[in-house]
């Protein structure tokens, strides 16, 4: 008989100084089939997996949301992270406090704009963490697209 426990190790730190709350923007690149038509973002767009601790995200005080949109999407063969993203969308440090995450600088040896929303203090209330990323999600999507390749994506049909 497998028992299953419920200790689990602890989540890694971030490895950065915690960002004060301020207008300062967090980008988060979408992909997109997690962006509706009329700019509305489907729940993924802010979603943390279960084996994952924070919302990876860039640091306006360190990049912009072009540069980071094209580190994002540049093959990895020429120094970017080879991902798929239609656009570039953003919460505030300020917006994270407000939803008790607090924002890391986490930088990475390719990104050193690399950040983290810290979910940790939720990983065991997915009803709070669900709650948390709806409300993030819904400040990004007043906030509307801050980055985009070509003409403003216009998403799936909902």
């Amino acid at each position: 008989m497998t028992v299953k426990s419920d200790l689990s190790p602890a989540p890694p730190e971030p490895r950065g100084p915690k960002r004060s709350p301020s207008e300062e923007q967090c980008f988060r690149q979408i992909h997109p089939k997690f962006l509706l038509q009329k700019g509305r973002l489907t729940e993924m767009a802010f979603r943390l997996r279960d084996d994952e601790h924070g919302l990876s995200v860039s640091l306006q005080s360190k990049t912009t949301a072009e540069k980071a949109f094209a580190l994002y999407t540049r093959p990895e063969q020429d120094g970017g992270k080879g991902l798929v993203a239609c656009g570039t969308w953003a919460v505030t440090t300020a917006e994270c406090l407000q939803e008790t995450c607090d924002v890391y600088e986490d930088r990475t040896d390719i990104d050193e704009a690399h950040g983290s929303i810290d979910m940790r203090h939720l990983k065991n209330d997915k009803s709070r963490r669900k709650t948390v990323q709806t409300h993030l999600r819904l400040f990004a999507e007043k906030r509307g697209c801050i980055f985009s390749p070509g003409p403003m994506p216009v998403g799936i049909e909902d």
